[in-house]
């Protein structure tokens, strides 16, 4: 892999405080913006398309690395240990886990990692979340919420169903976040997660 030059950025949204994106960019920040503005396929250009507003840059900094950079802030504690960490490739910020300070510290951690000691080798890649079927359940067992059909690894939406027989769709990882029926507690979901869920299909 070649050793490339660019930048780390964190994005912000308007109509979520604690949604945020963190990446990497060999390209102009504000092209990489651009693109995350207007890729309705993407997580964060899904984002704008239910909410109608768009990303903004919160801070960039050049790298020397790019992917040794990537590497050495997604490769820490939380994201490594805590299955729905890292839903949608966007990070939702928490008063436990994914705070700002941890933010910062990984930012910190990107700029002075450096280069990798050997270019022609790959640096370690961005961890997958843990999304199993099975450990999604495990978590929802005292929730009430009982999956219906399809129900598979976490990231395609699933039918539930909620003790008063209220039917509607959400990504597992999501659920786990918010163990409740959107349709008995909107008030316990966020506005972005709220848009997600399918109740008419």
């Amino acid at each position: 892999m070649s050793l490339k030059a660019g930048f780390i950025y964190v994005l912000i949204h308007p109509s979520d405080p604690n949604l945020i994106k963190v990446g990497m960019t060999t390209r102009n920040p504000k092209i990489r913006l651009k693109e995350h503005n207007t890729q309705f396929d993407k997580a964060a250009g899904k984002v704008v398309e239910a909410t109608g507003q768009k990303w903004v840059i919160k801070e960039f900094y050049p790298v020397e690395d790019t992917y040794n950079a990537e590497s050495a802030f997604f490769h820490r504690s939380p994201l490594t240990e805590i299955p729905y960490i890292m839903g949608n490739e966007l990070l939702k910020l928490d008063d436990k886990f994914i705070t700002w300070d941890w933010v910062n510290q990984g930012l910190e951690v990107a700029k002075s990692v450096g280069i990798r000691r050997d270019t022609s080798q790959p640096p370690i890649p961005k961890p997958k979340p843990k999304k199993g079927a099975q450990w999604i359940e495990d978590q929802l067992k005292d929730s009430g919420l009982s999956p219906l059909k399809g129900f598979g690894n976490g990231i395609r939406k699933v039918a539930f169903e909620c003790p008063n027989g209220h039917i509607f769709k959400l990504d597992g990882r999501t659920l786990v976040r918010f163990p409740f029926c959107p349709i008995c507690e909107p008030e316990r979901f966020d506005a972005y997660t709220l848009r997600r869920v399918e109740i008419d299909f």
